[in-house]
């Protein structure tokens, strides 16, 4: 990055573009990494009922949390890589430059569920920490660090939604 700045041609825009793909992978990466953990554990989970007649108090209330952590971190990369599920049923009667403009309607419809829910998980979240709330299982996991992947992936996906907008914005004025 130095090198850019004696050259002259660093572009701040491209670098935070950057940034945040790099940011997206690595939580998809932790969600992919929570998915397999998941599965493993549940594995061990059948055997060790079958096999002993005994269970493991954690299992089910950490997969329960990940089921949680999974879609929030990983939601960011799917909405970059165009994965989440789409009705294109309007977008394919209309134009190009018409469904750009849809693209950015939809955009601002993210960016403001997104703003909602960062502030008001964000909220929830400093107050479960502020109290101490535990959850009410043998294991008393404090409820903050459950819901913390709530306002950390909503805002990645609201990060996500201004890219979309800008994308769509540039196309749509270069046309």
């Amino acid at each position: 990055m130095i090198a850019c700045f004696a050259k002259g041609d660093f572009n701040m825009k491209d670098w935070l573009d950057n940034v945040l793909t790099k940011a997206e992978d690595f939580l998809a990466m932790i969600a992919a990494i929570l998915i397999i953990v998941s599965m493993l554990t549940i594995i061990l989970e059948v055997f060790t009922r079958y096999f002993t007649g005994h269970s493991f108090v954690w299992i089910q209330e950490y997969n329960e949390y990940f089921l949680l952590y999974i879609p929030f971190l990983a939601g960011a990369w799917l909405l970059r890589q165009n994965g989440h599920v789409i009705i294109n049923l309007i977008d394919n009667l209309l134009n190009d430059h018409s469904s750009r403009i849809l693209n950015m309607i939809v955009a601002v419809l993210g960016i403001f569920s997104m703003l909602v829910l960062v502030y008001y998980s964000a909220v929830v979240t400093f107050e479960n920490f502020q109290k101490g709330v535990t959850s009410t299982t043998v294991l008393r996991t404090p409820q903050a660090f459950v819901y913390i992947v709530i306002p950390i992936g909503s805002f990645f996906m609201l990060l996500e939604f201004v890219r979309i907008f800008y994308r769509s914005f540039k196309s749509t004025h270069s046309v």
